[in-house]
């Protein structure tokens, strides 16, 4: 592991950003100020670099401290503590950005969390960054930035004392809050950074001490690990690990397991065998065969014979620095099945014909990806995962079958499955919200266009379309007054329909009857007449 060290565009940054600081000391145009924007966005990509960075160090020290618990534990308590101190300290001048640029802009905050500079407005604005980081005294000491300086400071103290006095000059933590040379002016740190700067520059100086945060913070945990000295091999709890690709096979596969030692020394690779080991004796009871280790993962397979659980172990040998060989046991387990094919619908165990049939395709031990499906009589619509739709236009029986890809490039019929094929519903005829014989009143028999029909508790969102009915007019106790077939569902078509309704009384009564709808399965069904009262 090494320190974290600028990379040459972290020291093109560096450079042009000293080089726009002094430009601020003169009368620039605002087009100058926009050179901010592009030093501003490499601070903060750097910084999220560094981030990543830091986190791969934490994760080394996870990595130990699971290993060697006693031996880590106290640096990687440190390191913990200078995590949450930095992230503490980068998030407060995050919200001091926001608040900038909220206060600049006139927007609330939340508003402000969002917007990057280079789509702020206000960069030449030097009133509102003096105002929050100077305050009312002219020195800072009552700004933002008397607070930050003071934070930065003890986050300074903290990391100073995680190093040893003797590494110190080794270790950079470069966090400056010394106030600039004097002179003739009495600038302080505070007011050298944020009096009188404009916005642009206020916040990529804040991006700069974010930089400088985080790669201190980076060195010196990067210092406390190596202190661990996690060269040498002082593992106190080393266990063997057995990876299967899978532990459900089928029969006449191959089962397939990497076995490795957690922690082990990529110069070095152990050495693997298979066999009935016994850790009393620190030998094998008989036969023991030698695994392939690549980068120190053993290679295993095996011939699969039989179904049920198999069961097998060994032991992994490594030579420590000192020479010592030290074995280590390890056991495992495996289930060997039978093909198992299974297909079933999603909705119901039946295709309905002229609608699309969810289907759920699988077989144990195989992706999804190697299964072939097909259908007889009908169609296949794969949606992935597993997931099809199936159409079915007529017939009584559908048939869907699966073939899977092996590894081997061996193609096997894994079964076929039978679903009975059957017709949608009877459909339910509609007129102005009733489904059977009941009173409306007039003025809802006149706002209504005509008839609909739909499936009742169907378990499909299958549409159907009345497309004739014959409808006929009962007024008092006169006679019925018929009216010729309709070939459609609305009664634009009747000829003198609406004014006949127009003139209906109470007691009055409309009865549908022949009512012919069409389905999804393109056939065309009667559905039950409806007697309508006037109300």
């Amino acid at each position: 592991m090494a320190g974290a060290k600028e990379t040459p565009r972290q020291k093109m940054i560096s450079m042009m950003y000293l080089v726009l600081t002094a430009i601020l000391a003169l009368n620039v145009a605002r087009e100058v100020l926009d050179s901010f924007v592009v030093i501003d966005k490499g601070l903060q990509s750097t910084n999220k670099n560094f981030d990543k960075h830091n986190e791969d160090l934490y994760a080394q020290f996870d990595l130990a401290k699971s290993v060697d618990s006693n031996r880590v534990t106290p640096n990687w308590k440190k390191a913990q503590e200078i995590k949450i101190q930095a992230a503490a300290l980068t998030d407060f001048i995050d919200k001091v950005r926001t608040t900038l640029i909220a206060k600049t802009e006139g927007i609330e905050e939340t508003v402000a969390d969002t917007i990057q500079l280079i789509h702020v407005d206000g960069k030449d604005n030097t009133d509102v960054p003096t105002h929050v980081m100077i305050g009312k005294n002219e020195d800072g000491s009552t700004g933002t930035s008397r607070e930050l300086k003071d934070k930065l400071n003890a986050y300074h103290m903290q990391l100073s004392n995680y190093v040893l006095p003797v590494d110190r000059k080794k270790v950079e933590i470069n966090i400056d809050t010394q106030d600039p040379p004097k002179n003739g002016e009495n600038d302080n740190w505070e007011t050298y950074n944020f009096s009188e700067r404009p916005l642009a520059a206020c916040l990529t100086i804040l991006s700069k001490i974010q930089n400088d945060i985080k790669t201190a913070e980076s060195n010196v945990v990067d210092y406390l690990l190596k202190q661990v000295d996690e060269g040498s091999l002082k593992f106190d709890t080393v266990a063997a690990k057995v990876i299967p690709v899978s532990n459900y096979v089928l029969l006449g596969e191959e089962y397939k397991a990497d076995v490795f030692l957690a922690a082990f020394n990529k110069t070095r690779n152990p050495e693997m065998k298979i066999g009935k080991f016994n850790p009393l004796t620190n030998s094998f009871e008989g036969p023991a065969d030698v695994l392939l280790v690549e980068h120190g993962l053993g290679k295993y397979n095996a011939k699969t014979t039989h179904e049920g659980i198999v069961s097998y172990g060994g032991s992994i040998k490594v030579v420590s620095p000192s020479g010592q060989e030290m074995m280590f046991p390890f056991k495992s387990e495996y289930i060997v099945a039978r093909p198992a094919l299974t297909v079933s619908a999603d909705n119901m165990n039946v295709f309905y014909a002229g609608l699309e049939n969810p289907v759920s395709v699988s077989v144990p031990g195989i992706p999804n990806e190697r299964l072939s499906v097909s259908i007889r009589n009908g169609s296949i619509r794969p949606l992935g995962n597993g997931k099809f739709n199936v159409s079915v236009m007529d017939g009584t029986e559908s048939d869907i079958s699966v073939i899977a890809n092996m590894e081997n490039g061996e193609k096997r019929n894994m079964g076929t499955v039978k679903f009975r094929v059957k017709r949608v519903p009877k459909p339910t005829a509609k007129f102005g919200g009733l489904i059977a014989d009941g009173n409306l009143s007039k003025g809802e028999i006149e706002s209504t266009l005509g008839l609909v029909a739909y499936y009742e508790n169907f378990a499909f969102n299958a549409v159907c379309k009345v497309v004739s009915f014959n409808v006929s007019l009962v007024s008092g106790g006169g006679p019925i007054q018929d009216f010729p077939p309709v070939n459609s569902n609305v009664f634009s078509s009747i000829q003198g329909f609406k004014e006949r309704i127009s003139r209906l009384r109470r007691g009055d009564r409309i009865m549908f009857s022949e009512i012919k709808v069409l389905g999804p399965d393109k056939r065309v069904v009667s559905a039950s007449g409806l007697t309508i009262k006037v109300r």
